[in-house]
């Protein structure tokens, strides 16, 4: 019996070399592959850093040196989107100046030279309870966002998504100083502007359901309007927005996140410490394993790393030594991988082993800066020999681990590297939009197999010879398409990233091929 066995492990091997087929396996990351405890650096997902722009200050460096600071401070935790608060509120009354342009565009500028994306918020009001000393009239935010539309067009490709601001404090929606909050029409009339000088190709945020439920009747607006929760605390609070599971929000964030680019936050640690008068309760840790799974349920995108982590504040100064925050008792709080199961979570076969096979113990924090966003796992490739000599018919099977599918424009190559590093690009006609981590229809939400498909084949002025064949996912913008740091990088343990030394095209290295 073995020894059929053996005969027919070598004809199979033996047709598979005549038909000049070779299948090559890949596995995710492990915990003791470089990546497998710093995480995974990829744009547009993931935790997300807050700064803020007086716009009206005429002059952006001392955002651009807190920004600075932040990816500093940060630089451990994988962080490629700031949520950039743009505030006008010295603009009230005024028109936007080219003076007022230049100031934002320069904060841009240093996001797209630190290869950063922004979760934009423009708004005016810094305070709440009746404190504000100032906020816009109905018309004059309109009128704002008529004159922020070339702007916007000009830098969607740093923009992952907009929220929709503007009205009270923080762009909160609440306690603004003409009550513009108090009015479904005055709250109708600036999502309906916001959506018309955003580009429709990026998502406009709401902080609650029932704000975008007020365009249910105008569905080509209503479907570009997603979520984000500025107080994600997973219990029922009084200020929790009646977000949290059991509510007819929560459901609705479930049913139609798949689709849309969702964020949210932790409220400030500091409020847990019990002495901030403005604080709406105190002395909770927030349950690291039920928000795992709450992002997981509402595909977030991202998240802020800002909020119950490694934040100080004026009202913690007089401690002997700062309490330790939600997000550092996640780092403490061990997932196991019969959690994610039970809850038919995203979980590689690898993700809780090293690379020799020895079972290792997760944490909280770590799936969840591993999974925010998208999570492309490669899982094989087949390579055919064409009809064509130096042709090869190349299949690629991946599948998103992530909470969420990817959004804007993104572009999928394979490219031949050659032995002098110039590279040849064959562009793909992959819709990186339909790669769901699992059909949203399925309860079971088991993991769906996506593929990668094309024909490759040498130029004619190239020379036969040894490539390198890699998979270039590229940023769709002109702008960004040749930075490194705007490609993807696929959550593979045996998968090497190049960066080319012009440092113009990051690519996942599939293999060595000979054409």
């Amino acid at each position: 019996m073995k020894k059929l066995l053996y005969l027919s492990l070598c004809l199979g091997f033996l047709l598979s070399c005549n038909s000049g087929q070779e299948t090559i396996h890949f596995r995710g990351i492990c915990v003791d592959d470089p990546q497998g405890t710093e995480g995974l650096y990829n744009s547009e997902r993931g935790f997300r850093l807050e700064v803020a722009l007086n716009v009206g200050d005429g002059n952006a460096s001392h955002a651009i040196e807190e920004l600075r600071e932040e990816v500093a401070k940060y630089a451990s935790d994988s962080v490629s989107l700031v949520q950039s608060y743009f505030y006008l509120t010295d603009l009230v009354g005024k028109d936007l100046s080219e003076k007022d342009f230049e100031t934002m565009q320069s904060y841009f500028d240093e996001l797209q030279n630190l290869g950063m994306k922004a979760v934009l918020r423009f708004a005016y009001e810094r305070d709440f309870n009746g404190r504000a000393p100032v906020g816009p009239t109905e018309k004059q935010a309109l009128a704002h966002l008529d004159q922020l539309k070339p702007f916007l067009e000009k830098n969607k490709d740093l923009i992952l998504v907009v929220q929709a601001g503007v009205i009270g404090a923080w762009g909160e929606w609440h306690s603004s100083v003409h009550g513009l909050e108090n009015s479904d029409d005055t709250k109708r009339s600036i999502l309906e502007k916001l959506l018309a000088v955003v580009p429709t190709e990026r998502n406009v945020q709401v902080r609650v359901p029932d704000y975008k439920n007020l365009l249910k009747n105008t569905p080509e607006l209503y479907n570009r309007l997603s979520f984000h929760d500025d107080f994600i605390v997973i219990k029922a609070d009084k200020w929790d927005g009646d977000m949290h599971e059991g509510t007819n929000n929560f459901d609705q964030i479930v049913k139609e996140s798949p689709y849309l680019a969702v964020d949210g936050e932790l409220p400030w640690g500091f409020w847990s410490v019990g002495n901030d008068p403005d604080a709406p309760t105190a002395g909770w840790i927030i349950d690291g394993h039920e928000t795992a799974r709450r992002l997981f349920l509402q595909h977030y995108t991202s998240l802020s790393v800002i909020h119950n982590y490694k934040e100080k504040h004026e009202n913690t100064k007089d401690l002997k030594k700062l309490p330790k925050y939600s997000m550092l008792v996640w780092k403490e709080t061990p997932l196991s991988e019969s959690f994610l199961i039970e809850n038919k979570m995203s979980v590689s076969a690898n993700y809780f082993q090293k690379k020799d096979g020895s079972a290792v113990e997760r944490n909280v924090f770590d799936y969840i800066r591993d999974h925010l966003g998208y999570r492309l796992e490669l899982q094989e490739l087949s390579l055919t020999n064409g009809k064509n000599k130096g042709e090869k018919e190349i299949s690629l099977s991946l599948i998103n681990r992530g909470f969420s599918t990817l959004f804007n424009e993104h572009d999928v190559y394979f490219v031949l590297i050659d032995e002098a590093g110039e590279v040849t690009e064959f562009k793909t006609d992959a819709d990186i939009y339909t790669w769901q981590p699992y059909n949203p229809d399925d309860i079971n939400h088991a993991p769906l197999v996506h593929q990668v498909k094309s024909t490759i084949k040498l130029p004619v002025d190239s020379k036969e010879g040894n490539y390198k064949l890699g998979l270039w996912i590229a940023d769709g913008s002109e702008r960004l398409k040749y930075n490194p740091r705007y490609a993807i990088r696929t959550a593979n343990g045996d998968v090497n990233w190049w960066v080319s030394k012009d440092k113009r095209y990051g690519v996942n290295i599939l293999t060595d091929i000979k054409l």
